[in-house]
């Protein structure tokens, strides 16, 4: 742990202070005063002295540190001039003195205390004794029980035998997991987000416990979970929150040693999907393809579903959200990737999806707050990051028409998707038909509809019947619209590339109020 005047400078921030030089090196492993301390100075001493304390210049070496406690209302800059400007200088102003010296004893207690704790810890990772020993271990360092979620909100260590003891029988501990009270306590003031997101630990005070607890993030640029510190025992104190930092350390740690024994044991279908996902299969794919695994556990029909987590207004348990879906889809693997839940729907027989697994499918994201992205069908799961892509790609053009969450297939957004690679480098309107660009501008000079009326014929296969019920008219009134129209285009629409033009035109220029 280190500490240096920069952190002494910090310690004492209420006060006047001037930090006139630090040489960043040397850690500080106590203090002393100066009037009691020997002859042979030491650069690992914090020396302090007042202006009663006879201080001989001659014999201040370059490396060592000094705190010089000025009277109130001195002059810093003056007296700090009247040392060599090769040491490291801390100047602070102070009525009492002996209250700073009580404020440095407690800060380094606590330093020293933390070290110790970070050093066991240390023992912890390198013996092996695990997270759970570790854990119950450091109840007896911040004297509250300590609870560690993991990224899907499932209780993974606890201090067991201080919730024993002080008989907390609350559904968290019953059920190894986040609660609905949990949930609602993470979504208030967007809680759990910012715990995410915080490198330091975040005190709140839980209205339905009755007392304060402390959060923190386990690693901030990783979901692998969080910490949750209970004040029961006793308040809060200031070393708190640097301990809880050390012990976070130690479990990212411990997270990450486990996750590289669980990923060296076998081969899981899990991690071969999460490595297709990040490209991390290097062989070619006519060797993969050879691969009994791949052709018995990935054949058939394949449609690959995407469930957007952070959308949902709600705080959601990806491991829940994955439980559910396997239940609810069989012949199904699913795999959690990004914060997202990734699944991957099997139809041996290689026939297309059923209308019931769709309906099954959108139910559930309507229920549970859930926006879901569907692919097309595809065979070869080597090509499985094209349509993971594709079903994001859908969620992202369904949310521009229907905010609400729901099941969004890519067949109903494919057009939009074209329509949006086209027009990065292309103008619409240089690509528009010079019919539909007609009808287009003397729509606009006439304000009628006989661009959209003739796209609507054309998309309705060209039959009046079903245009004029789409567009909800009568089928005279369409007649007179098509008169208008022949007239000015003088076509019969016999070209299946002509009309495809046409329809393709009038979907890149549509007026914004039809």
């Amino acid at each position: 742990m280190y500490v240096g005047l920069k952190n002494i400078q910090h310690l004492f921030s209420s006060m006047s202070n001037l930090l006139t030089n630090t040489d960043g090196r040397h850690c500080l492993t106590g203090w002393t005063k100066w009037s009691e301390a020997p002859a042979l100075h030491m650069d690992h001493l914090l020396y302090t002295c007042t202006a009663d304390d006879d201080i001989r210049f001659g014999n201040l070496t370059e490396n060592i540190h000094m705190l010089y406690i000025a009277q109130t209302g001195s002059d810093l800059q003056a007296l700090a001039d009247q040392f060599p400007k090769e040491i490291s200088l801390l100047l602070v102003e102070a009525e009492d003195v002996s209250a700073v010296y009580t404020n440095l004893q407690n800060y380094f207690n606590s330093q020293c205390g933390i070290g110790m704790f970070g050093q066991t810890l240390l023992e912890f990772l390198s013996f092996e004794d695990g997270l759970q020993e570790a854990v119950e271990y450091s109840c007896n360092v911040l004297h509250n029980p300590i609870f560690v979620f993991d990224g899907g909100y499932n209780l993974v260590a606890a201090t067991w035998e201080a919730i024993r003891e002080l008989n907390i029988d609350s559904d968290v501990v019953i059920n190894k997991g986040f609660t609905k009270a949990d949930f609602k306590m993470a979504d208030r003031h967007n809680l759990h987000s910012h715990v995410m997101k915080s490198e330091i630990p975040i005190q709140a005070y839980n209205e339905e416990l009755g007392y304060d607890q402390l959060y923190c993030s386990i690693n901030t640029q990783k979901n692998l979970g969080h910490i949750v510190v209970s004040a029961i025992n006793r308040p809060f104190k200031s070393p708190d929150s640097e301990m809880l930092l050390v012990l976070k350390k130690f479990i990212d740690l411990q997270m990450r040693k486990d996750s590289f024994i669980h990923n060296s044991r076998g081969f899981n279908y899990e991690y071969f999907l999460k490595d297709l996902l990040d490209k991390k299969i290097a062989a070619p794919r006519s060797e993969l393809y050879r691969m009994q695994y791949v052709s018995s556990e990935f054949s058939g029909n394949m449609y690959c579903m995407v469930f957007e987590l952070a959308r949902s207004v709600h705080t959601m348990n990806p491991v829940q959200v994955r439980n559910m879906i396997e239940s609810r889809f069989p012949h199904s693997k699913v795999i959690i990737y990004n914060g997202q839940v990734v699944c991957i729907i099997n139809i041996f027989a290689k026939q297309l999806i059923s209308p019931e697994y769709l309906e099954t499918s959108r139910r559930f994201c309507q229920e549970n707050w859930v926006y879901e992205g569907f692919s097309n069908c595809f065979q070869y799961i080597l090509s499985l990051e094209e349509y993971y892509k594709q079903a994001l790609r859908s969620i992202e053009l369904g949310v521009c028409s229907h905010a609400e969450p729901d099941l969004f297939f890519y067949k109903d957004y494919y057009l939009e998707h074209i329509l949006n690679i086209f027009t990065l480098n292309e103008s619409p309107e240089v690509f528009c038909h010079p019919k539909m660009k007609l009808l287009l501008e003397y729509d606009e000079a006439h304000h009628s509809e006989l661009a959209y009326t003739l796209y609507m014929y054309l998309t309705h296969e060209r039959n009046l019947v079903a245009t004029a019920e789409a567009m909800e008219m009568h089928r005279t009134s369409l007649v007179y619209r098509f008169k208008k129209i022949n007239s000015l285009l003088q076509d019969d629409f016999d070209d299946y590339k002509d009309r495809l033009w046409l329809i393709l035109s009038y979907e890149m220029n549509q007026p914004d109020i039809k």
